[in-house]
């Protein structure tokens, strides 16, 4: 606004203040403002505008304390969550730096407005894509494992849209659904040499054979320093990365299933780790690989999918034992085998009737001598395995957010990453991938130890909110966040 137009805004609300007054009461004198009739002066308008600055600036810093982007529609805001360091941020990275993510987009396929009561408009993909968008730009990351993609989605409007902001990307599906997995990487940083396809229910898993279809796929890629990255560390023997997504079985009785396909996932890891090395003809002396593996595990860190994979040699008790031997006491309908059943996450197509357990988690369970059999199987499957899985989370939170580390497990993890309507709690990791010796590692890494022992510094990790400061309903919701999941992101630094 010019001076002129500032002027007679101001001099029509000096007008309409006038006659709010009673008759009695003085005019405006308008000398006192320096100038003949009602003209302002210059420094009255100075302050004015100074004014309204001041009240914009002082809203624009209130909408980013509270992590809300002030040039944002309303509609269109998410929470912005900061990056917690362990290092100081002015401090040189040596090694090479990069943010890793996983994120459960939330399938626009599986959207039922009664599992989503609560969230109004924020359901709508043009306004989600929208915020998501936004999420990803806003953070950055180098490489994104991304679960609950939807096909139509990726093919007409993701995979372009993250082209266009410098990234390549491989998408994965069952070949019966409508929603799959992709990995995303920056170009300027990466290039894919390989990849592996995974699909959970024809995989072999010892003597244990799957206990229903359940379509989960699994991606890995190799990728490959640029020669940009190369020519910074010309001494280097390290190769690149490789990087894992999946999103396993969603069922409620699914932990036995569940907790063969993480043994899957370790084999699988070991056999592309393999494959790599012998293709580029390298071996651990002369070329080093890291390998990482993220996605929505749909377990906590108490159950035995999790406890399988990180807590070597793996014994199940308390809880975990209870849990995972009732899930070998539920009949899957025989539905999932057919080639139109399109049971997904969210859904059920069971039949709950006689002889069915009536909870997932029952305080107490009376395993039949099979059952047991079963699950010491699994475990001894497991422990034949030599791999092991190191969550990032697990190894440093604590160090940058106590309040929230550990609350509900003994791991350091973080209290939730899934905040739905009807369940909360943590699904969601970013696990490093590493060859197991056989010796005990049933806590979590001492941070140290494993920066010495993987040649991988932890630099920072997005902030995770406590259930306490969540609202009451579920997600999405219109200025918080556009999935029901909440992305993760770590920042690493690879000793070179």
């Amino acid at each position: 606004m010019d001076e002129q137009k500032l002027a007679e805004s101001i001099n029509a609300q000096i007008e309409q203040d006038k006659g709010k007054h009673s008759k009695g009461k003085k005019h405006i004198n308008s000398q006192k403002n320096g100038s003949k009739g009602s003209k302002v002066s210059a420094e009255h308008i100075a302050g004015v505008r100074a004014q309204r600055e001041a009240t914009k600036k002082a809203k624009r810093d209130a909408m980013i304390a509270k992590g809300l982007d002030p040039d944002t529609p309303p509609d269109l805001q998410f929470i912005r969550r900061p990056m917690l360091s362990l290092v100081p941020k002015d401090l040189p990275s040596p090694g090479f730096s990069f943010r890793l993510m996983t994120y459960n987009c939330l399938a626009q396929a599986l959207i039922r407005r009664k599992l989503f009561p609560t969230s109004g408009n924020a359901l709508k993909w043009f306004k989600r894509s929208q915020v998501l968008l936004h999420e990803f730009k806003y953070y950055n990351a180098d490489v994104q494992c991304l679960q609950e993609v939807d096909y139509i989605q990726y093919k007409s409007f993701w995979k372009d849209e993250f082209s266009k902001l410098g990234y390549d990307s491989q998408f994965h599906r069952h070949g019966t659904k409508n929603h799959g997995i992709a990995i995303v990487w920056k170009r300027e940083l990466f290039t894919m040499s390989d990849k592996m396809l995974v699909d959970y229910d024809k995989e072999l898993s010892g003597n244990i054979s799957p206990r229903t279809t359940t379509k989960n796929v699994g991606l890995v890629v190799a990728l490959n320093f640029t020669q940009k990255v190369r020519d910074r560390f010309p001494e280097s023997n390290r190769r690149g990365i490789l990087v894992g997504t999946t999103h396993l079985f969603w069922h409620p009785f699914g932990t036995f299933e569940r907790t063969r396909q993480c043994y899957v996932l370790l084999a699988k890891m070991k056999e592309f780790e393999h494959r790599v090395r012998l293709l580029q003809n390298t071996n651990e002396a002369q070329g080093e690989w890291s390998s990482f593996f993220c996605g929505d595990f749909n377990s906590q860190p108490f159950d035995a999918p999790y406890l399988s994979m990180s807590s070597k040699p793996v014994t199940y008790t308390g809880r975990a034992k209870t849990v995972i031997e009732c899930s070998t006491s539920y009949t899957f309908s025989k539905a999932r085998d057919g080639e139109e059943c399109d049971d997904e996450e969210g859904g059920n197509i069971e039949k709950f009737g006689d002889g069915q357990p009536e909870h997932p988690v029952p305080s107490e369970f009376n395993a039949s001598k099979e059952q047991k059999e079963l699950v010491e199987s699994m475990a001894a499957l497991h422990n034949s395995m030599e791999m092991r899985a190191i969550s990032l989370y697990s190894v440093a939170y604590k160090h940058v957010h106590v309040e929230n580390a550990g609350l509900d497990n003994d791991f350091g993890e973080p209290e939730i990453s899934n905040w739905a309507e009807t369940w909360r709690g943590l699904l969601d990791y970013i696990f490093v991938i590493k060859k197991w010796d056989s010796t005990k590692r049933q806590t979590p890494d001492d941070i140290d130890t494993f920066h010495a022992e993987n040649g991988l510094k932890v630099r920072s990790l997005l902030r995770m909110p406590p259930s306490r400061e969540m609202p009451g309903h579920g997600q999405p919701h219109e200025g918080e966040y556009g999935s029901d999941h909440l992305s993760m992101m770590c920042e690493l630094e690879l000793t070179m």
